[in-house]
């Protein structure tokens, strides 16, 4: 640029306006002149201020990383609080196009305005007006954008609010569904509790209907006969049949009684609970659930219980829908093996230090199929069942199992091998 072009363009910086012209021309005869190419930066944030940068063409952008403050063209300026202070740049600065800079160092700004004590005066109070006005428009702009924030909080929380009142729609119908499937679940475990039970009471109702009718048929015999030594013995009969009419209905009511002990819907109050007496039963009645749904089965069932065990202080009816389902899932495993065997155990873990009562541990084993391994993650999942139609399944058996053992503060783990079996243990507080 010509050193009139120079002169012209201070000239018309607002900066400058009321300065002479001898001291303008002064000043020209110490700007330095750039070139930078498009998006090339030109002041990067924290370096050195020493220099105050006149546009002579081309436009500039004004930024703090990718936030953009400002955009300046030809006549304005910018660093200009450089020739105040020796602060860090504020702000950084990139060619928005191919610029041309007229730069003016701090030190040639003092050396031509030292004597000029009314135009330095000026040019203060114009740097100190586009400071204020700068500061106003900040202002300006940081309460638009406050407003603006605070309608999107608005906004914002309304729709939480909004999603909150779904989502507690949306919890309680879960809740309900919950309810349902749970309700689902006992249904089908009692469909097939009834089946072990009759087959149960079977072989006991069969001995008093046989017995009842041997009696009926002595008494007819008694009554025909003449000889009183016949009649004796005849009678001695009818009355070893109603021992054993009355032995096989108090085994049926035994059957009974021990079931609803364990199987009745109730209060859900923790009572103290015999646990070899619980799993004793469950596994004779799982063992005549499986028999009664399927036709010629057979296993043995090997029962190891360990006398030490304290009375457990345990939801009886809860822990009875668990182990009843880990069974039949076991009789189930070994439906094709020969032989079959579940074995059920006990075992007490006395507390150490005398620290609580110690804990109780229930295993049931069998030499089943195994669990392969790309389900075992799957089996506490709702709904997921290895199991064909037609078995009574709903595939919530463990799921509920597993919350049932979690609410008594309990475990349950399991290993398992293909082709040779699975264990399931169980550990509970006493």
């Amino acid at each position: 640029m010509q050193e009139i072009s120079v002169l012209e363009l201070l000239s018309n910086v607002d900066l400058f306006q009321n300065t002479p012209q001898d001291v303008l021309q002064e000043l020209a005869s110490h700007v330095q002149q750039f070139e930078y190419k498009t998006n090339e930066l030109i002041i990067q944030k924290g370096d050195e201020g020493n220099s105050c940068f006149i546009i002579a063409s081309g436009s500039v952008k004004i930024h703090d990383g990718e936030q953009v403050v400002a955009t300046l063209t030809k006549g304005n300026f910018f660093g200009e609080i450089s020739l105040l202070d020796t602060a860090p740049r504020s702000m950084s600065v990139t060619a928005l196009e191919s610029v041309e800079l007229c730069a003016i160092s701090r030190d040639d700004f003092y050396k031509v305005f030292k004597n000029q004590s009314e135009v330095t005066q000026v040019i203060v109070s114009t740097l100190t007006k586009r400071l204020r006005k700068g500061n106003d428009e900040i202002i300006r702009q940081l309460r638009d954008r406050e407003a603006e924030l605070s309608k999107l909080v608005n906004e914002r929380t309304a729709q939480l609010q909004m999603k909150n009142t779904e989502l507690e729609q949306t919890l309680a119908h879960l809740k309900a569904t919950q309810q349902q499937l749970i309700q689902q679940e006992k249904l089908a475990s009692l469909g097939q509790l009834t089946a072990g039970i009759a087959h149960e009471l079977q072989n006991p109702l069969n001995f008093v209907t046989n017995f009842s009718l041997l009696s009926q048929e002595l008494v007819d015999e008694a009554l025909a006969a003449t000889d009183e030594e016949e009649k004796k013995e005849i009678g001695n009969s009818i009355k070893q049949n109603l021992e054993k009419i009355n032995h096989h209905s108090k085994r049926a009511g035994g059957i009974v009684k021990g079931m609803l002990e364990h199987t009745r819907s109730g209060k859900g109050e923790k009572a103290p609970t015999n646990i070899n007496q619980l799993c004793d039963k469950l596994a004779d009645l799982a063992l005549q659930t499986m028999k009664a749904n399927m036709s010629g089965f057979h296993c043995e069932v090997i029962k190891s219980f360990d006398e030490t065990i304290p009375k457990a202080n345990v939801i009886a009816q809860e822990l009875s829908r668990v182990l009843l389902n880990l069974l039949n899932n076991s009789f189930y495993a070994v439906k094709d093996k020969k032989p079959a065997k579940v074995e059920v155990s006990t075992k007490f873990i006395p507390a150490v230090n005398s620290l609580g009562n110690g804990n109780f541990e229930i295993h049931i084993r069998d030499n089943g199929v195994g669990i392969p391994e790309d389900i075992r993650q799957k089996i506490y999942e709702p709904f997921f069942t290895t199991k064909p139609t037609g078995f009574g399944n709903t595939g919530l058996g463990l799921s509920i199992s597993f919350d049932i053992i979690k609410a008594h503060a309990g475990t349950i783990n399991f290993t398992s091998k293909v082709g040779e079996g699975t264990e399931f243990v169980l550990s509970f507080p006493v």
